[in-house]
């Protein structure tokens, strides 16, 4: 599937602002499950975008040192998306725990076993991995019923919580929005042992569809299964991710793949407008 995706972000400032220096996290990954065709990043006032490549992905940045009341920047990526069966060759019988025993398998994905600032371990994240797990279950099937768990746990809410809120705030008030579901899904995972990634992407929903988080940026998270693969799942919508989901960048958690970061000197408070939308290929023609 090809995937045409624009999202756009908007800051407006009460008084001018200046010295504004900016990192973005937008465009999409290229690797096995796809291809990025095309990506163009357009900045309003305009500056010279410069980029280097981290961990998790692309990373965009630039400055805008005149006085400026407004910034825009708009997105524009086209990606193929080539993963169609995320069911295929998941092992849902057999007792494969041992793999994560490994020395070799945890110092390669330390980062991704540790609690992180917004994937603590709570005594609320151990009651719903050992509410999942039974003797004898695999890791697929633990990680497939943990996404429709967590699914079930929290009320989707986009008031109920903010970019900056706590697991502790989430679980409290079981609500929040797909960073939140994602970061509680994690915290379970790793809590087992399994070496969980936060991801950052768009999701496409198709034609007459609404699914949680395809009018902004989504969340998800992906698993590192004994056969080697990264099981990719979506909690908020209780769905394993294939095709219909652009992988834009990867970390620990919320905080390594933030979007949009930045400074600026001027005004305590701004006005955040953000916007994304997905079409598929074949939309874009049939309206043009």
């Amino acid at each position: 599937m090809i995937l045409h995706a624009v999202h756009r972000t908007l800051y407006e400032y009460p008084c001018p602002s200046v010295e504004s220096h900016n990192e973005v996290r937008l465009m999409p990954l290229s690797d096995a499950s796809q291809r990025c065709l095309d990506f163009n990043l357009e900045v309003k006032p305009y500056s010279k975008v410069f980029s280097y490549d981290d961990v998790g992905g692309t990373v965009h940045h630039f400055s805008i040192r005149e006085p400026h009341q407004s910034l825009e920047v708009v997105a524009t990526a086209t990606v193929e998306t080539l993963l169609t069966d995320p069911f295929s060759g998941l092992d849902l019988l057999g007792d494969d725990w041992d793999f994560y025993e490994s020395d070799e398998i945890r110092q390669a994905n330390v980062e991704y076993l540790v609690e992180s600032r917004y994937t603590p371990f709570l005594p609320e994240v151990h009651e719903i991995a050992a509410h999942v797990r039974h003797p004898k279950m695999s890791v697929a099937r633990f990680l497939i019923d943990l996404n429709f768990h967590v699914n079930k746990v929290l009320t989707y809410d986009p008031d109920a919580t903010h970019v900056y809120s706590t697991l502790e705030e989430v679980v409290a008030a079981r609500a929040g929005v797909c960073q939140d579901f994602a970061h509680l899904a994690i915290a379970c995972a790793r809590s087992q042992g399994i070496p969980a990634k936060y991801v950052s992407g768009y999701l496409y929903g198709g034609p007459g569809s609404y699914l949680r988080g395809e009018l902004a940026t989504h969340a998800w998270f992906e698993c590192l299964l004994p056969d080697g693969r990264w099981l990719a799942l979506d909690p908020t919508n209780n769905l394993l991710a294939a095709d219909h989901y652009i992988r834009v960048h990867i970390g620990r958690d919320y905080s390594d793949v933030a979007p949009t970061r930045g400074v600026y000197i001027g005004g305590p408070t701004s006005k955040l407008e953000v916007s994304v939308k997905v079409l598929e290929l074949s939309e874009i023609a049939a309206t043009a």
